[in-house]
């Protein structure tokens, strides 16, 4: 069921329209063409029609779901609308699981697996940009202030608790939220999250093998002009490098919103806006390919296989040819889609580092391990 809602960025003077969606929070590794767990609900006058109706629908939800996911919201109103033949064209394989049969109704839930060539054939075929690059995960720590404390690892913490429901592990930026061990209680506490304390920072981010650490620190407090809420939220964006980023945002809610519900929508705003800005660093459109040639330095076997493996696993690259190999590296020219930047972006992802080598005029690509 969807309900659409209007929230007020009071710091950008700007609306955003969303679409309140209930999507389980997975813990699968991300892979950017598969939908996972969408759920199927349909009756007919036997059980094996309502399955077939069932998975068909899936299949439709499923393919709407990944096109919106890797194409901006801007866009979205571009898109095909999803029916029976584009399933055909651009659907894999499907699996199904929760089977529950009954009185002409079935129930289950469907994952489907699409055929990224056909994919990215459609949306440059109609012009429209699109991402594909999965982002390694960011760990959340979401903070709630009340009065003089600030509440992290504490229940209740429903600022926590609400971030733990929607923030996704799957797709092109996996969100993930602490477990609440006493792992995660020891390495740190609200006061150092919100203090900037590199080290605790940087010991969350090695547990959860994640690129970074968000810190969203939520104060809300009610509007006394009316039944209104008002929520200011700072960001602290802890990146591997160690360096530190800060944004402010506020929120106001419509008046008859509950509190619990403001705190749901603001979460889901939080997490557009985090996917939108990182579709957007990542955009690639039809026509956009280019080359680099690179060393890689490996003076054994295994080093270089493990980097040709990783390369393969960077969706934007297209082609690896190996122009020459030595003792001590590797010479090979990729041709990849987008830009170099994007390019050096994709492969940090994957654990490469992509630098200019010092003196000639080439790169190099090495483990960052």
């Amino acid at each position: 069921m969807f309900r659409l809602l209007q929230i007020v960025n009071l710091f950008g003077f700007c609306c955003l329209t969303l679409v309140l969606q209930s999507l389980n929070n997975t813990s699968v590794k991300a892979d950017v063409f598969t939908i996972r767990n969408v759920e199927v609900n349909k009756k007919a006058a036997s059980e094996l029609t309502a399955k077939a109706k069932a998975l068909a629908s899936g299949q439709r939800t499923a393919l709407s779901l990944l096109l919106k996911r890797i194409t901006m919201l801007y866009d979205h109103d571009k898109l095909p609308k999803a029916n029976d033949q584009l399933v055909t064209e651009l659907v894999r394989d499907f699996s199904v699981s929760d089977e529950k049969f009954g009185g002409g109704r079935y129930l289950g839930k469907v994952n489907v697996r699409f055929r990224p060539k056909a994919v990215r054939g459609l949306l440059e075929k109609m012009g429209i940009p699109f991402a594909e690059t999965a982002s390694r995960p960011l760990v959340v720590l979401p903070i709630l202030v009340e009065g003089d404390t600030q509440l992290l690892w504490d229940e209740p913490n429903p600022w926590f608790d609400i971030w733990g429901e929607y923030a996704r592990s799957d797709g092109l930026l996996p969100l993930v939220i602490p477990h609440r061990e006493l792992s995660d209680i020891s390495l740190i506490s609200a006061e150092q999250a919100s203090g900037r304390d590199l080290a605790g920072l940087r010991a969350v981010s090695e547990k959860y093998k994640a690129r970074g650490v968000l810190v969203l620190i939520a104060q809300f407090s009610p509007i006394q002009e009316g039944e209104a809420q008002r929520v200011e939220i700072k960001l602290i964006n802890f990146g591997k490098n160690g360096l530190l980023d800060e944004k402010l945002f506020a929120y106001e809610s419509q008046t008859e919103m509950s509190p619990t519900e403001f705190q749901k929508q603001v979460v889901l705003a939080q997490i557009q806006q985090f996917e939108e800005d990182w579709k957007q660093a990542n955009l690639l459109s039809g026509g956009s390919n280019n080359t680099v040639t690179a060393l890689v330095p490996a003076e054994r076997l295994s080093d270089w296989l493990e980097i040709k493996k990783r390369l393969k696993r960077v969706a934007t690259i297209k082609h690896v040819e190996i122009r020459r190999m030595s003792v001590q590296e590797t010479e090979i020219r990729i041709r990849f889609q987008g830009a170099t930047d994007q390019l050096r972006v994709a492969l940090e992802q994957n654990g490469l580092g992509l630098s200019a080598y010092a003196g000639r005029n080439v790169w190099t690509v090495e483990r960052l391990d």
